[in-house]
């Protein structure tokens, strides 16, 4: 049985594992995945974006 906290945890360490790569990147392709996150995290339901930390939302 998966627990909750799992896909929210991993969820959360894919958000990080992306902005670490980021930080390596050209600023023209760190844009590109920067709005791509966003727009993506901006259609997950909210019972999603409540494990989220709301620094990830809003950067």
């Amino acid at each position: 049985e998966v627990n909750e906290l799992d896909w929210a945890v991993a969820l959360q360490q894919l958000i990080e594992l992306f902005q670490d790569v980021l930080k390596k990147t050209n600023s023209k392709l760190k844009k590109l995945v920067e709005n791509q996150l966003q727009q993506w995290m901006a259609g997950l339901p909210s019972y999603i974006k409540a494990y989220l930390p709301i620094s990830v939302c809003e950067s």
